[in-house]
């Protein structure tokens, strides 16, 4: 797990990476912990982290600043607002923060807090072994556009990238239990917060740049007995929009 902690004091930054380090160790999570002095070293840094403490009062870029360029990069960032003064309170919702701690730091708060964290991602996040790479891969389970089963194998299709998973169809849909996720067909799982189309025999997906210009386009059959549920679903996710 990538943490980065930003704060300009920085007997802070190791106070709070000892009880991070405390926390996850008895959970036996390999971390890779960075501290940064301000949010200009934390956004030249290219890496991808799961959790960012951002303190609020630093220097020429505050942390909520911080924040906005940090979600910019990975929406799926976990972010912890950290400052003395609670008037902050409303600039953390804009950048979606996860939890507002006060300092001096409450470690009790702070541990129920990673706990909140752990939970999260173990619904969110998918670890599996991708056949084409050979490698372990993490995903986000509402980056999956959809999954196919293509020769006893499973096609994962990501906003990212394309993957192959020796995992029945099944695994995947005991393990993609949201609302978002249905089944087309039989072959098909499709996460219908991407749809941009649909007629009675076939849904169509999309994948978007950062600017939501679609790049590339899906389109999946629906089976007879799953009309009616998709057509429902999909006006769904238009009132959601």
């Amino acid at each position: 797990m990538n943490i980065a902690i930003c704060d300009d004091e920085k007997s802070f930054r190791d106070f709070l990476e000892k009880h991070l380090r405390n926390y996850f160790d008895e959970k036996s999570i390999p971390l890779n912990i960075i501290q940064f002095a301000s949010g200009e070293e934390l956004l030249e840094n290219n890496l991808l982290f799961d959790l960012v403490f951002l303190d609020v009062e630093m220097g020429n870029i505050n942390g909520i600043d911080t924040g906005k360029e940090l979600k910019k990069k990975n929406p799926h960032n976990i972010i912890f607002v950290i400052t003395s003064y609670n008037g902050y309170l409303d600039d953390a919702f804009k950048i979606q923060a996860f939890r507002f701690l006060s300092k001096p730091l409450d470690i009790l708060r702070l541990y129920r807090a990673l706990n909140d964290v752990a939970e999260l991602l173990n619904n969110e996040m998918i670890v599996f072994y991708d056949v084409q790479s050979g490698q372990d891969v993490r995903i986000y389970s509402n980056d999956i556009i959809y999954i196919e089963i293509v020769k006893k194998k499973t096609k994962i299709v990501t906003v990212n990238d394309t993957y192959y998973s020796n995992e029945k169809i099944s695994y995947w849909k005991n393990r993609l239990n949201a609302i978002s996720f249905v089944c087309p067909h039989s072959s098909y799982i499709a996460n219908i917060d991407y749809s941009i189309n649909h007629t009675r025999t076939l849904l169509v997906l999309a994948k978007r740049d950062l600017y939501k210009n679609i790049i590339e386009r899906y389109e999946i059959a629906i089976a007879p007995k799953r009309q009616a549920e998709i057509k429902r679903l999909f006006f769904y996710v238009l009132e959601r929009r």
